[in-house]
């Protein structure tokens, strides 16, 4: 797990910057297993992602993240 990732905790990320369909969050934790976030703007079709609601996305899937 590198610095600059750590760093992002508490703070409101773009989750797959890039993608169609626009996510962010706040980083809530970063462990071995994956990635904790509260969900923050959703503007997708889809329920993978309600805002207030939590979302794990575990380190077997390619994570990018950006500051916002």
């Amino acid at each position: 797990m590198t610095n600059s990732v750590l760093s992002l905790v508490g703070k409101e990320v773009q989750i797959y910057p890039g993608d169609s369909d626009k996510k962010k969050g706040i980083l809530l934790e970063v462990s071995e297993h994956g990635f904790l976030f509260k969900i923050t703007f959703y503007s997708g079709s889809g329920k993978n992602y309600e805002v207030g609601k939590l979302h794990f996305i575990g380190k077997s899937n390619p994570m990018t993240l950006k500051e916002l």
